[in-house]
């Protein structure tokens, strides 16, 4: 059989015997939501673990209400929902005085008042104050230790808040299992080290796309949104093209949970066995624009592969590695066992996505077909191919003619789960 694997602007093309491939995932193509307002609004009047959320505001009156939303890093496809949401706040006897928006940038940089337009509309901007959350500012409010010992450091705003909002998406996430829900406040508005020492959790075998069970990362983040307590949560549902397609509100634990299950059932791709092999493309320009982009295909089908089995990667990455931490780190170590030797308490935010890579080459040789320098590619502990047949010519040497593969022609936000 022959298919056309996204390479850039352009394709390559996989030539294997039919008995080689045990099937080809693709991801559900599901539909944005018709009508948001409306769904939303019916989500805030009937929330999931608690009253409405104007009865809620009703009873506590807050004097600083304060309401979370992502940066732009974040798949964020439903402009309006901050107005929807103010609307009904405004049903109370809150005015807009007492209301202002925190963006939970995390370790990002700060967005621009344009880059927030963009996102959340005119409307918002024109009638709130929104405030770039800063990871090192110096006037974080300490809120003690947690029990891994990490000290939680919160934003100034957000500490002083006496009703507390969040607003997020839930999508797999390849080392906190699911992004959402509590993420708004560990990383969102935490300070620097805060974040450095959950984010170095990645090199426990748990931290993984879509694990939340034994999860170092996952669980630190819920105790740190407990500590900090957050009095109502809105998370979102998108498809692979970013369009809104379902709203959970309510209570933060059970609004996460729900939506979590909600995408492993309508949003993931089934597979009943292990291959020796994985095909992926990252789905050609832009999502393959650099490695840094690109690696989360690895991490995405890494539970699809066999221990000692093997990825091939297509990405062209005419931007090279995209990610300075990263390659630095990959560049800085000999092997694997160098990478995993650096103590815990050493990996910076940023680093971590060598890890990630890390973890993936415990598990399988990775095949990197890509415009990168073959040098580079090796010093990066990715072994570089310059066509699939030669991808094929390894596969043979390795496995032998009766290996079994899968075969994932866009990786990017590939969601594998396992028929039980």
């Amino acid at each position: 059989m022959h298919i056309k694997l996204k390479y850039g602007i352009g394709y390559k093309e996989l030539g294997i015997p039919l008995k080689n491939v045990i099937d080809i995932l693709k991801l559900k193509s599901i539909h944005g939501n018709e009508n948001p307002d409306q769904l939303v609004k019916e989500k805030l009047n009937s929330p999931i673990g608690t009253e409405p959320l104007s009865k809620l505001i009703d009873k506590k009156n807050p004097k600083n209400l304060v309401i979370l939303v992502s940066d732009q890093t974040r798949p964020f496809p439903y402009k309006k929902l901050p107005k929807v949401l103010v609307d009904e706040i405004f049903l109370t006897n809150i005015k807009k005085g007492r209301i202002r928006f925190v963006i939970a940038n995390g370790t990002h940089r700060k967005m621009t008042e344009n880059e927030i337009r963009s996102l959340y509309g005119n409307w918002v901007v024109d009638n709130f104050n929104f405030e770039n959350h800063d990871c090192r500012a110096n006037n974080l409010v300490y809120y003690g230790k947690m029990k891994s010992g990490n000290e939680l450091w919160i934003n100034k705003t957000v500490a002083n808040a006496d009703f507390l909002i969040t607003i997020g998406v839930i999508v797999p996430h390849y080392f906190a299992g699911f992004s959402g829900g509590r993420k708004s406040i560990l990383p969102g508005v935490c300070g620097y080290e805060t974040i450095r020492a959950n984010h170095s959790n990645i090199i426990y075998d748990n931290a993984k796309l879509g694990r939340l069970k034994g999860n170092p990362v996952h669980l630190e983040m819920c105790e740190a949104a407990h500590k900090v307590g957050i009095d109502f949560c809105v998370n979102m549902v998108v498809n692979n093209k970013d369009e809104f397609v379902q709203c959970f509100a309510g209570d933060i634990d059970k609004v996460f949970q729900t939506g979590v299950e909600y995408f492993k059932r309508d949003h993931s791709v089934k597979f009943n066995q292990l291959a020796d092999v994985v095909f992926v493309s990252a789905g050609g320009y832009p999502k393959d624009v650099d490695l840094n982009l690109s690696r989360k295909c690895a991490n995405n089908v890494f539970d699809l592969t066999k221990q000692g089995g093997t990825i091939v990667l297509v990405a062209e990455c005419i931007d090279g590695v995209g990610q300075d931490e990263m390659e630095r780190i990959l560049l800085s170590v000999k092997n694997l066992d160098a990478l995993f030797a650096i103590k815990k308490e050493d990996i910076q935010v940023d680093e971590h996505r060598a890890f990630g890579i890390g973890k993936c080459l415990k598990k399988a040789d990775i095949l990197f077909l890509s415009s990168m320098n073959p040098e580079k590619v090796k010093e990066l502990h990715l072994i570089p191919m310059s066509s699939l047949k030669d991808c094929i010519n390894f596969i043979l040497k390795k496995h032998n003619k009766n290996y079994k593969s899968y075969i994932v022609p866009d990786g990017l936000k590939f969601f594998p789960v396992l028929k039980k």
